[in-house]
């Protein structure tokens, strides 16, 4: 009787043990910080030497990727000139009323990134603003212009929800858009 009760008991035992190794952990998802539709970028240049002299392009896409090709000004910048530069809308244009982006990538600028790649000495773009972590956000910069040139400025917007680190590298693109630039 003594065997059968120990077989019943390692039985249990074994059944048990089987049972709740089968079980598995439920881990909680992240909560997934999906990017914004972004059909609308305007640049804004204000000559660091008179103020009055501000200029504004845009990149516009309005059906989003594929479809009509975005429509996009070309930057005029004088050369020999500094400029602040300043990102001062960015729109979701398929809602009604157009959804301003603009303030929310502000407010969770430590979770974004613009990285500007202009042509080769076009000009020289230095990020001015910074985040919480004091890392580079890109909203607003001083950009440079050399000699007179033709080129292009590619504006790259970076998701980095955590992993922020200065660089590009880490995170997903919300928008990589480029601009011809004239120098004159």
């Amino acid at each position: 009787m003594k065997t059968n009760t120990k077989l019943s008991l390692i039985a249990f035992m074994a059944f048990s043990l089987a049972i709740s190794s089968c079980k598995k952990d439920k881990k909680e998802l992240p909560p997934v910080d999906e990017s914004e539709l972004i059909t609308t970028i305007k640049l804004q240049f204000t000559n660091a030497s008179n103020a009055t002299d501000i200029k504004t392009y845009t990149w516009r896409d309005i059906d989003g990727d594929g479809g009509a090709a975005p429509v996009i000004e070309e930057i005029l910048l004088a050369a020999n000139t500094n400029y602040n530069m300043e990102i001062v809308k960015i729109l979701n244009e398929t809602t009604t009323p157009p959804e301003d982006i603009t303030e929310e990538i502000a407010e969770e600028d430590y979770d974004h990134l613009f990285v500007y790649k202009p042509s080769a000495d076009l000009l020289t773009l230095q990020i001015t603003d910074k985040d919480k972590n004091n890392l580079n956000v890109g909203l607003m910069g001083l950009v440079t212009t050399g000699a007179a040139k033709n080129g292009t400025l590619q504006v790259v917007l970076r998701h980095q929800p955590g992993v922020k680190d200065g660089t590009e590298a880490p995170g997903s693109t919300d928008f990589d858009i480029t601009f011809n630039v004239k120098v004159q």
